[in-house]
């Protein structure tokens, strides 16, 4: 997980989205399970574009 001087967190090169969930998830303790689930739900779509981005970047 990459983290900018604002604090904003976005995924490594090549780290799969799940991983990155999870390493925020940790890096924010205690969270809820309710808190947990909604972040799982804005951050899979976004990550998603932002992988289909790159890969369209990239060809």
């Amino acid at each position: 997980m990459n983290t900018d001087p604002d604090g904003w967190c976005s995924p490594a090169v090549g780290q799969d989205v799940e991983a990155f969930i999870t390493e925020f998830v940790a890096s924010r303790p205690p969270l809820t399970g309710a808190e947990i689930t909604e972040l799982r739900t804005v951050f899979r779509p976004v990550l998603a574009e932002a992988g289909h981005r790159a890969v369209t970047d990239a060809a």
